[in-house]
């Protein structure tokens, strides 16, 4: 309501007993993003109100480039970059997980990396446009599958990465599995149907990034390797004592 007010009436000025609030709106590209409350004795001179708002202006800028500069310019997901200084946040502890209702068990911290099947053929018979719209599309999937306080990056290509929190390893496997399944359904324009595969561990230790990352590829070369369309935890691995992988690049 407030924002509306500030919107419609560009500064807003209101008194109450002795003081008098003046409403700075904060804008970015035109719209308002947020408002500043000042309250002060006497009503701010109108120079001080406009000096305020492009001072302002400027801060919601440079914020808006430092947000842009976390993102892939493609998907909108988060960027490569950031997801490295992520996972260096949860392995030491610095995570933060929102409060949630049905929190009666500790969440943990998971990392899945998921690839598009034979995404070489989708671009060598449709072009790399529809490439692009095609990982576009699977992104949105992506983001849409989880919640506010998970994270989804493009990894690279056609590889994405997820860090989300599930109570258990099983919980977790449920809505990767979840996920596989709804861009399975999905009916991509031009090529029909496409799958994506799945490898995911969870974050218990400190470890370096590219140490942690290696693991969930492990697992998703499992995945590829055992027939694609599929969702394979590390820990799976360890269980079937580490079959041989073949960590080459998919071209086909």
């Amino acid at each position: 309501m407030l924002l509306q007010k500030v919107t419609q009436n560009k500064i807003r000025v209101s008194y109450a007993f002795s003081s008098t609030t003046s409403y700075v709106p904060i804008y970015h590209f035109g719209k308002v993003v947020g408002t500043l409350l000042i309250e002060t004795e006497q009503e701010l001179p109108e120079r001080t109100t406009m000096l305020a708002v492009h001072i302002l202006n400027i801060y919601a800028n440079q914020l808006g480039l430092l947000y842009k500069s976390r993102l892939d310019p493609l998907t909108e997901l988060l960027n490569r970059q950031t997801f490295d200084k992520k996972v260096i946040e949860i392995v030491s502890g610095n995570g933060f997980l929102l409060p949630r209702n049905d929190n009666n068990k500790k969440r943990r911290w998971y990392l899945a990396i998921a690839d598009i099947d034979n995404f070489k053929n989708i671009n060598d018979n449709y072009g790399h446009v529809i490439g692009d719209e095609v990982i576009l599309l699977v992104a949105r999937l992506l983001k849409n599958n989880f919640r506010i306080e998970d994270y989804v990056f493009r990894y690279g290509g056609e590889e994405f990465a997820m860090l989300f929190q599930a109570k258990t390893e099983a919980d977790a496997h449920v809505a990767l599995n979840r996920l596989r399944l709804n861009v399975a359904q999905y009916p991509f324009p031009q090529i029909g149907k496409l799958t994506i595969s799945i490898g995911f561990l969870e974050l218990v230790s400190i470890d370096t990034v590219s140490s942690i990352v290696n693991q969930a590829d492990l697992a998703l070369y499992y995945s590829k390797n055992t027939g694609r369309n599929r969702v394979t935890s590390y820990s799976e691995l360890e269980v079937n004592n580490e079959p041989k992988i073949d960590n080459s690049i998919e071209l086909f």
